[in-house]
């Protein structure tokens, strides 16, 4: 019987600490989101929630590995309590982040499996206590995906809009994107057009560097940023750089800012205008004015269709 109860001990010692070091994965996991849980931000007396998740698995980490059975049901408790409270606000909010609620389920499980009958009073009210503190101290925002227009990187005021479409990748677009850039600043600065920057994923990496570039007009919503931004990841790209810490070291050495979004609905438009103009290689420009639509592709045609619009 003894041996029974001391194997049972061992096994929910070693599970909670392996669900500990599990929350702390998704901690950082979440820490490294670029997608719709950027959305969710919260913090307990202004220290983000980030931080305070991990700290709190490394604390029910430490009670389990030293055998503290009660204070390590107390805190899960209390963590479970904060949890439900996250959970409603998400429901209210209306955004859904699955780091956050695969961290919530960490805690769920360790709770139940350090559960015991004899001290449930002491854990409901471990749990309305952490329930009470989120409530009282707890500061977020949220963000839905589509509250506002997707924010698309398009510049300048004129009647003719010229769609540019590169893959960073592509080495005909590289060539001449100094030639495009120079005639294309020139055009909106003129109040000639209204140009829009699609990056088409002919390569499987140029999803990465457009989110990116995304990022930085995030950061920085203009027609310099836009410039400066291509202008790096084109160099990037020649560099072979991957890996969102190596990108992001080279792009502050740049003095490129960004911040990351949620990217999707702007992914998704960029497909609809691929699709409507039909594009099968790079570079390619699409100018629609009271001509009509021109599709041009390769440097002398884009050069040559763009110059056409200084008249």
């Amino acid at each position: 019987m003894n041996f029974m109860k001391k194997f049972t001990s061992s096994k929910k010692r070693f599970l909670t600490i392996l669900l500990a070091l599990t929350g702390i994965a998704i901690t950082v996991g979440y820490a490294f989101c670029l997608g719709a849980c950027s959305y969710l931000k919260g913090d307990i007396l202004g220290i983000d929630l980030k931080y305070l998740g991990i700290f709190y698995m490394v604390i029910v980490l430490l009670l389990a590995w030293f055998r503290k059975p009660l204070l390590c049901l107390l805190l899960l408790a209390f963590g479970a309590g904060g949890e439900i409270f996250l959970v409603g606000y998400q429901i209210h909010s209306g955004v859904y982040c699955p780091y956050c609620l695969g961290f919530g389920a960490t805690i769920l499980l360790a709770l139940a499996v350090n559960f015991e009958r004899n001290r449930k009073a002491l854990a409901v009210l471990a749990t309305a206590a952490g329930l009470l503190f989120f409530w009282l101290f707890f500061s977020g925002s949220a963000t839905p995906a589509y509250a506002a227009d997707p924010l698309l990187p398009a510049f300048g005021r004129g009647a003719v809009e010229v769609r540019i479409y590169t893959d960073y990748f592509c080495g005909p677009c590289a060539a001449e994107e100094a030639e495009v850039i120079s005639l294309i600043s020139e055009l909106v600065g003129k109040n000639l057009i209204r140009v829009l920057f699609i990056d088409t994923p002919v390569h499987k990496e140029t999803v990465f560097y457009a989110g990116y570039f995304l990022a930085a007009l995030n950061a920085k919503n203009d027609f310099p940023q836009a410039v400066a931004a291509r202008g790096a990841l084109f160099e990037a790209a020649g560099k072979k750089i991957a890996g969102k810490e190596a990108m992001e070291a080279f792009l502050k050495t740049k003095g490129i800012a960004f911040l990351p979004y949620d990217m999707a609905p702007v992914f998704k438009i960029f497909g609809n205008y691929l699709k409507e103009d039909r594009i099968g290689s790079t570079p390619s420009c699409v100018i629609l004015g009271s001509q009509g639509k021109q599709t041009l592709t390769g440097k002398d045609e884009i050069m040559k269709g763009l110059r056409s619009l200084r008249k």
